[in-house]
């Protein structure tokens, strides 16, 4: 029988360091729709295929410079009225009647 390899995996994170730095200086989309009152999917609509002064596309999402934020608001202006779907509403969908 061939001995054991060691494991290649890396250590699990401490809880420290999943944590998201505070000292970086760009925000996520969910952080900007946040700031200027979006929601973010229609952040990300509104943001797809502009460019944004201090908006870059990643592999992963948007990086956005926290110093563009008022910039980024005055072009993209108010946001979207929200859609009427039941989801939306406040109170659960209504359900089909069963049948006999």
């Amino acid at each position: 029988m061939p001995p054991q390899k060691a494991s290649k995996s890396q250590p699990k994170a401490d809880a420290s360091e999943k944590a998201k730095s505070k000292d970086r200086d760009w925000l996520t989309t969910a952080e900007l729709a946040t700031k200027i009152g979006w929601r973010e999917h229609a952040l990300r609509d509104a943001m797809r295929g502009k460019e944004l002064p201090g908006v870059r596309r990643t592999s992963f999402g948007y990086h956005v410079e926290a110093s563009a934020v008022d910039e980024i608001a005055k072009i993209l202006g108010t946001p979207p009225p929200k859609g009427n779907s039941p989801k939306n509403s406040g109170g659960p969908a209504p359900r089909p009647p069963l049948r006999a």
